[in-house]
C-alpha cells in the first residue's frame, strides 16, 4: 500500500515549517494507528507518503482484505483529523504480489525496510491516479479480498 498526503507541496509554501513538519507527523502518526489495528507494517515514510506492507513480517490469510480495510479506514480518519485548522486528504494505491523485503542500507539513515518487485510500483502508479480521498486497488487484490468475509 502507498499512502500520500495531498498537498502537502501547496501547504510546504502557506505554512512555517514547524507547522508543516506537526501536520506530516500527525497525518504519519493516523496512518499507522490504523495500519496497527489491522496487523500491517508501516516500512517506510517518505515525506508526506507511507509505504505500507501486509503480509509482512506475519502473514494472514486476508492480507488483501485487511489492507483494503485499512485503507477506507486511512480516508475517514485523516478526514477527521484536525491539525492546524489544515483539511487534509489522503491518496492510496494498493496492489498484492510477491516481493522480496529487507533493509535498505544508507550511510547516516535508521535501518527501514524496502521491497523489491512488482508489487510496490503498482501501488505507487495506484496511489498515483487515485482522486483525493480514495483507494485505487489492483485486480489482484480486489481477487483476493472478495474471498474473505469478516463478521462484526
Amino acid at each position: 500500500m502507498f499512502c500520500d498526503l495531498v498537498g502537502s507541496t501547496a501547504r510546504s509554501t502557506q505554512l512555517d515549517p514547524e507547522d508543516l513538519r506537526e501536520v506530516i507527523a500527525a497525518y504519519h502518526k493516523c496512518v499507522a494507528q490504523v495500519v496497527g489495528r489491522y496487523e500491517g507494517f508501516v516500512a517506510q515514510y517518505l515525506g508526506d507518503g507511507a509505504l505500507v506492507f501486509f503480509g509482512y513480517p506475519r502473514a494472514h490469510e486476508d492480507d488483501a482484505q485487511r489492507s483494503v480495510r485499512a485503507a477506507l479506514e486511512i480516508v475517514n480518519a485523516v478526514q477527521n483529523l484536525d491539525c492546524r485548522g489544515q483539511k487534509l486528504e489522503v491518496r492510496i494505491g494498493i496492489a498484492t504480489g510477491p516481493v522480496v523485503v529487507g533493509e535498505i542500507i544508507g550511510a547516516g539513515k535508521l535501518p527501514e525496510k524496502g521491497a523489491i518487485g512488482e508489487t510496490p510500483n503498482l501501488a505507487a502508479r495506484l496511489q498515483a491516479i487515485a482522486a483525493p480521498n480514495a483507494v485505487v486497488v489492483s485486480t489482484s487484490t480486489q481477487r483476493l479480498a472478495r474471498q474473505f468475509q469478516y463478521h462484526d
